[in-house]
């Protein structure tokens, strides 16, 4: 199924850190919105769709605090987070399942895909992020509570928003991630955590340089999607999209920024040095962590540290799948989305497929 496991990761840095880097043939950010004739995803979202154009897609921002989105439905705003490496169309089956009753929208974090691309390691830092994400929700969901939900740093980044801002938040689902303070409490003080996060150290090797080759996005492209495809998990345009948002100038290395700027190295582990916004804030809006039976990214007892996180927390493990929860099983996460978003809403329906 849909997976990037530690194992291959640690493979992509281990073949992609040695030998002369080629430079990259250009530095330029992503061309202004008004540039871009159309999001390729975004048309074949349309299509799968079957009927009319549900999912419309656009920018929010100038320069480097450009946010490009995407969203369908009306009704109350979900606002959908990915993780690394990755872009808005991961969110898909989720979106499509939940956009006749919601107001679904899926953005390119900050570096990846349409979105711009700072080349300062500051730009992502999490407290930086927080409030471009914030920054979007005023534009796009003003007065209005909205339902977060978050993979992987998306995940991290969409904890930290609500310990920082709650009042903007009516629910929180994360999947396969802590908090971003329980991740560095975890890389201190847990060797097994440390062991399982090795790859961390040579990500933080990582140079631009590097990240530019045409050899680094082909190998997280083989070893992240390129057996999705072969399995038909992915069909052979949505690899083809995959493929073209990790190769996209500068994507891969704002994810590798995202690290440099929130994870000391190890021998230099302090968590209170770090922590944001607070030490231990707990969320107090109702969250759902869904978790992959075979996850190996976290150790197990994440879960339940992360109690101490949320005044309201459900856990739900997805078996048979690894750390890419919405990806491996969306019936299996379109389900529990479903059942913690509209358990309330009676009058809401999802039709069947």
């Amino acid at each position: 199924m849909r997976r990037l496991g530690i194992a291959l990761l640690g493979g992509v840095l281990a073949a992609c850190t040695h030998g002369p880097a080629q430079p990259p043939t250009s530095t330029a950010s992503i061309a202004p919105a008004e540039q871009i004739a159309s999001d390729p995803a975004v048309d074949y979202a349309n299509e799968l769709a079957g009927f009319g154009t549900p999912y419309r897609s656009g920018f929010i921002g100038e320069g480097d605090q450009q946010i490009h989105y995407v969203e369908a439905g009306e009704g109350p705003t979900i606002l959908f987070v990915h993780g690394f490496p990755s872009f808005w169309y991961v969110w898909r089956d989720q979106m499509e399942e939940l956009r006749h009753c919601r107001r679904v929208i899926a953005i390119d974090a900050p570096g990846a895909g349409l979105s711009a691309k700072p080349e300062s390691d500051n730009a992502y830092k999490v407290e930086n992020l927080a409030q471009r994400l914030d920054a979007l929700i005023d534009e796009l969901a003003p007065n209005e509570k909205v339902t977060l939900v978050g993979h992987d740093w998306g995940g991290a980044l969409a904890w930290s928003y609500v310990q920082w801002n709650p009042d903007k938040v009516d629910r929180l689902a994360v999947f396969s991630a802590p908090s971003y303070n329980l991740l560095l409490d975890l890389l201190a003080n847990d060797p097994e955590q440390r062991a399982a996060s090795n790859y961390m150290p040579r990500l933080l090797a990582i140079d631009r340089e590097t990240a530019a080759t045409d050899a680094f996005a082909s190998s997280f492209y083989d070893l992240a999607y390129s057996r999705m495809v072969e399995t038909n998990v992915l069909d052979e345009r949505e690899g083809a999209l995959f493929r073209a948002a990790l190769g996209r100038e500068g994507a891969l290395y704002a994810g590798v920024q995202w690290y440099k700027a929130n994870v000391p190295s190890f021998d230099q582990l302090n968590p209170s040095a770090h922590y944001w916004p607070r030490e231990r804030t707990k969320v107090e809006a109702p969250v759902l962590l869904v978790r992959g039976e075979t996850d190996r990214t976290f150790v197990k007892h994440m879960e339940v540290e992360a109690l101490a996180d949320a005044s309201s927390l459900t856990i739900l493990t997805i078996g048979g799948v690894g750390h890419w929860t919405p990806f491996q099983n969306p019936e299996a996460a379109n389900s529990a989305l479903n059942d913690f978003i509209l358990r309330d809403d009676p009058s809401c329906s999802i039709p069947a497929n």
